[in-house]
C-alpha cells in the first residue's frame, strides 16, 4: 500500500502534467512545428524545444500524447491537436482527451490593437480523475466523463485606450450551456500597496499618515482578508447566462428539499432591506425560482446608463462585488448592450444614424451609408475622425483631410489619426492637402515673439487650426529671426521630418518668401522690438 505522502505526490505530479499540457500552448508560439519560413532561432522554435522537454519530463508520471502541433508566427497562431493524457499505474483510470486546442492573435510585443482567441473542442474529462469525488460528479454528470464539446475565448484590447472586451462561451452536451461578455472602457492591473510603497520612496514611512507616529515602528499589516492586487477600470456592459441541458434535473435529486421550496429559497436573501444587497439577492432568489419552476437559464447582466467605476481591491467577499456592480437578474437571454435601430431608412437624425452604420452598433454595418450620412456632417470633429478612419484604406488622401479638420477642432484622438494618416502619405501629397504657405493668417499671431512662437507651434501640431508644416515653418521663421531658439528648433525638426523632399524645398521656399513680406510690410523688426 503507498504510502500517503508518495499518493499525494503521484497526484501532485500528474495534475501538474495535465496542466502543462493543456496550458503550455498558450505561451507565446509554442510548437512542436514550425512553417517553413520560421527561423529554427526565433522564439516559435525556442519555445517549441521547451515544450518538447517538458513533454519528455511529464511522461516520467503519465502517458502524454498528440497528433500534432503546428504554429504560425505570421498569424500568430498555434493549434495542438488530439492530445490524449492518461495516468499510470493506480490512476490509469484517470483519462483527458482533447480534440483541438487553438489559439490566435499570439505576440511577442503588443500592438495599438489586440485580438486574440482560444479555442478548445471535444475536451472529455473521466470522473475517476477526481478520486472519490468520481461518484458525485457522475451523477451531475450522468455518464463517465465530463464532456465538454466547445469552450471559446475571444479577447480584443486597445493599448491606447485600455479598452477591452470579452466574450466566453463553454458548451458541455446533456449539462449546460455558458455564455458570457464584459465590455470594459478601462481596465488594468492594479495594486494600492505598491502606488503606497512608490509613494513612501519604498519605505514604511506614510506621507499621508500620522506625522507624530513612531518613526522606528513597525508597519502596520494589512490583513489577509484585504486583497493587495487586483484590477480597476469602468465596466460599460457584461452578462453572464447559464442555460440548463439537464444538468438540474440531476442536481435536483440530492438538494436539499428546503432550496426547492419559495420559503427555503427566501432564506438566501440575508442582507437588511432597504440596502443596495438586498435588492441583488431579492432579484437572484426570484430569477432561481422560476428557473425551478420551469427551468431553462438565468442571466445576469450590468446595463449601466454610464460606465460604471470599479475595484477589485476593494472588494473582500463575493457580496461586496454584488454590492458593488449591482447586476440584473432575469431568466431570459440578455438584453442588447446597444440600442437597436428599428428602421435604418429613417435618416431623421442622420448623424446618429451615419455613426451607427459606421461602427455596426444597433444596425449592420455598412460604410457607403455611412459616408452617405456623414459626409455633410464632416465640420464636426468626431464626425471627421470617423470619416478619417472609414477613408484609411481606400483613399489616403481623403483620409488626412478629414483627420486635418477633426484635429483643427480638437477632437479627442484626432492628433494621433492624423499622424498615422500622414505616414501613409507621400510628402508631396500631404503638403498638397495642407494650407499653402501663403495663406492668410491671423493678425494676433503677429503681435510678438511668443505669439510668433505659439502659432507656429499650433500649426505644427495641427490643433486649434488645421496642420500645415509650411504655414509653421513661416512664422517660425520670423521668431527664430529675433534669435528665439525654440522656433529655431522648431525650423529645423520640421526639415528633418520631410527631409530633402523637392516638394518640401518649393513649398519651404515659398514659406519663406512670404516670412519676408510678413518681416516688411507688417515692419516686424520694429514692432518685435517695441519701437
Amino acid at each position: 500500500m503507498p504510502r500517503p505522502f508518495t499518493r499525494i505526490a503521484r497526484a501532485t505530479a500528474l495534475t501538474t502534467t495535465l496542466g502543462v499540457a493543456l496550458t503550455l500552448p498558450l505561451a507565446p508560439a509554442a510548437v512542436a512545428q514550425t512553417t517553413a519560413s520560421e527561423s529554427p532561432w526565433s522564439l516559435t522554435s525556442i519555445v517549441a524545444g521547451v515544450l518538447r522537454s517538458v513533454v519528455s519530463y511529464g511522461r516520467m508520471v503519465a502517458d502524454v500524447r498528440y497528433a500534432s502541433l503546428e504554429s504560425n508566427s505570421a498569424r500568430g497562431e498555434i493549434v495542438l491537436r488530439d492530445l490524449k493524457i492518461a495516468g499510470v499505474g493506480e490512476y490509469s483510470e484517470c483519462k483527458i482527451s482533447l480534440g483541438k486546442l487553438q489559439v490566435s492573435g499570439l505576440s511577442l510585443l503588443p500592438s495599438e490593437e489586440m485580438q486574440s482567441r482560444l479555442d478548445i473542442s471535444d475536451l472529455l474529462i473521466q470522473n475517476n480523475c477526481f478520486g472519490p469525488n468520481a461518484a458525485m460528479i457522475g451523477v451531475f454528470t450522468g455518464s463517465d466523463a465530463i464532456p465538454i464539446a466547445t469552450l471559446t475565448m475571444d479577447i480584443r484590447q486597445s493599448a491606447g485606450s485600455g479598452a477591452a472586451t470579452i466574450d466566453i462561451e463553454a458548451h458541455s452536451p446533456g449539462m449546460a450551456r455558458i455564455e458570457g461578455s464584459a465590455d470594459f472602457d478601462y481596465i488594468a492591473m492594479y495594486s494600492p500597496e505598491l502606488v503606497r510603497m512608490m509613494m513612501s520612496g519604498g519605505n514604511s514611512y506614510d506621507p499621508y499618515g500620522d506625522p507624530w507616529a513612531d518613526p522606528g515602528a513597525m508597519p502596520e499589516q494589512a490583513s489577509p482578508s484585504e486583497p493587495t492586487t487586483g484590477l480597476r477600470g469602468t465596466l460599460r456592459s457584461a452578462h453572464l447566462s447559464v442555460t440548463d441541458l439537464g444538468l438540474y434535473q440531476r442536481m435536483n435529486v440530492i438538494l436539499p428539499p428546503e432550496y426547492a421550496t419559495p420559503e427555503g429559497m427566501a432564506s438566501l436573501v440575508t442582507a437588511p432591506p432597504g440596502t443596495a444587497l438586498n435588492e441583488v439577492q431579492q432579484g437572484f432568489v426570484d430569477s432561481l425560482q422560476a428557473f425551478i419552476a420551469a427551468p431553462g437559464t438565468v442571466t445576469a447582466e450590468l446595463r449601466p446608463a454610464e460606465p460604471l467605476a470599479f475595484a477589485t481591491t476593494d472588494w473582500t467577499t463575493p457580496e461586496d462585488a454584488a454590492a458593488a456592480l449591482k447586476p440584473a437578474f432575469t431568466n431570459a437571454a440578455p438584453t442588447p448592450p446597444v440600442a437597436l435601430i428599428a428602421d435604418p431608412s429613417d435618416d431623421s437624425d442622420a448623424r446618429a444614424l451615419g455613426l451607427a452604420f459606421a461602427t455596426g452598433n444597433g444596425v449592420p454595418q455598412n460604410t457607403e451609408r455611412a459616408l452617405q450620412l456623414l459626409t455633410p456632417h464632416e465640420d464636426d470633429g468626431a464626425v471627421a475622425l470617423i470619416l478619417a478612419d472609414l477613408h484609411a484604406d481606400d483613399d489616403p488622401a481623403a483620409a488626412y483631410g478629414f483627420a486635418l479638420k477633426a484635429a483643427a477642432t480638437g477632437a479627442e484622438g484626432a492628433v494621433a489619426a492624423l499622424d498615422r494618416a500622414e505616414a501613409r502619405l507621400s510628402v508631396a501629397d500631404l503638403l498638397d492637402a495642407q494650407t499653402p504657405a501663403d495663406s492668410e493668417i491671423e493678425e494676433d499671431s503677429f503681435a510678438s515673439v511668443v505669439a510668433l512662437r505659439e502659432a507656429a507651434m499650433a500649426y505644427d501640431k495641427g490643433t486649434s487650426v488645421p496642420r500645415s508644416y509650411a504655414l509653421a515653418w513661416r512664422l517660425a521663421s520670423l521668431a527664430a529671426a529675433t534669435g528665439d531658439s525654440p522656433s529655431r528648433s522648431l525650423m529645423e525638426r520640421i526639415d528633418a521630418r520631410l527631409g530633402g523632399e523637392a516638394a518640401w524645398v518649393s513649398a519651404r521656399n515659398e514659406a519663406a518668401s512670404a516670412a519676408l513680406n510678413d518681416w516688411s510690410s507688417r515692419q516686424l523688426a520694429a514692432k518685435l522690438t517695441g519701437n
